[in-house]
C-alpha cells in the first residue's frame, strides 16, 4: 500500500455524468488504509476492521468525492424493500432504499455483492438510492421505490434515468431452488441437482423498464464483485473477512 494519504477512485456512470449539480459515485476497494484481510477501502463499520481505519476510509471518499460528512444519510440495511423519503442526514433504521429532494443532501448504501440502484429526475431534483441483493429484487424494492417517487413528488417514470451498479454476476452466484423458485425461470440457469445460476442484475433492469423507466435511460454495469478481487469486495467470495463498498448519491448545494 503506498505511503501517505492515498488517492481514492471511484466508479461513475456515463448516463448521470450528463447532468450538472448531480454527485455520485460508488467506490472500489482501491485507495483506502485498511491492512489485510480488508484491505484497502474498506467502508463498513461493521465488519471486524478497525472502526478508526474505516472512519479514516470514509473520510478520505467523501473528500474525493466532495460531499460534505454532516450530510450523509445511512440506511441500516436489513435485505428488504422499505424505501423512506428523508429530509435530514442521519441513520435510518430498517430500511434498504433512500429517497429525497433536498439539495445538499447524500444517500448512501453499502454493498459487498449486492447491486446499487441510482435513481434520478432531474427537473424536480429528486434522487433515489437503493441496495437491492436477491431479497430486494425478488421484493421487487425497485418497484416500490418508483411508486413512492411518483406518488410524493409526481414524477413521471419516462423522465428518469436509471443505474445499476457492479454486483455478482450470474457465473458466478449459484443458489439453491427454495430461492430460485421465486424468480421467473429466464434469470435461471441450472447448475446440478437443486441449484442454479441467477441474474439479479438483468432482473433489476427488467423491473425498471416495467415500472416505466426506458431501457436507453438505463446503464449498468456489468463488472463481476467475486470475480474482479483487487477491484470489488465480495461477501460470496470472502465471507466475514468481506469489506464493503458505498454507493452515494445527491444533488449539490443550491
Amino acid at each position: 500500500m503506498p505511503s501517505g494519504e492515498p488517492k481514492i477512485p471511484f466508479k461513475t456512470f456515463a448516463i448521470l455524468r450528463e447532468f450538472a449539480g448531480l454527485v455520485h459515485g460508488y467506490s472500489t476497494r482501491q485507495g483506502g488504509v485498511s491492512r489485510a484481510p480488508y484491505h484497502w477501502l474498506n467502508l463498513g463499520m461493521h465488519t471486524g476492521d478497525d472502526p478508526e481505519r474505516v472512519r479514516q476510509n470514509r473520510r478520505l471518499y467523501f473528500e474525493a468525492l466532495g460531499v460534505p460528512a454532516d450530510r450523509l444519510v445511512f440506511p441500516e440495511q436489513v435485505h428488504g424493500k422499505r424505501v423512506e423519503i428523508v429530509n435530514e442526514p442521519g441513520i435510518v433504521p430498517q430500511c434498504d432504499g433512500l429517497i429525497t429532494d433536498q439539495p445538499n443532501l447524500y444517500l448512501t448504501i453499502q454493498t459487498a455483492d449486492c447491486f446499487p440502484v441510482f435513481l434520478l429526475e432531474e427537473e424536480q431534483g429528486v434522487v433515489a438510492l437503493l441496495h437491492s441483493g436477491w431479497r430486494g429484487t425478488a421484493a421487487n424494492i425497485v418497484a416500490e421505490a418508483i411508486r413512492k417517487m411518483v406518488a410524493e413528488f409526481s414524477v413521471r417514470p419516462e423522465n428518469m434515468v436509471a443505474t445499476v451498479g457492479a454486483g455478482i454476476q450470474q457465473t458466478c452466484y449459484q443458489v439453491d431452488a427454495a430461492t430460485a423458485q421465486r424468480f421467473d425461470d429466464r434469470y435461471l440457469i441450472p447448475d446440478g441437482e437443486d441449484h442454479f445460476l441467477l441474474n439479479v442484475q438483468a432482473n433489476i433492469v427488467d423491473q425498471l423498464i416495467t415500472a416505466g423507466i426506458p431501457a436507453d435511460r438505463i446503464e449498468a454495469d456489468a463488472t463481476c464483485t467475486h470475480c474482479a478481487t483487487d477491484m470489488y469486495y465480495s461477501y460470496r467470495r470472502d465471507g466475514r473477512h468481506s469489506g464493503r463498498m458505498m454507493a452515494v448519491i445527491g444533488m449539490g448545494g443550491k
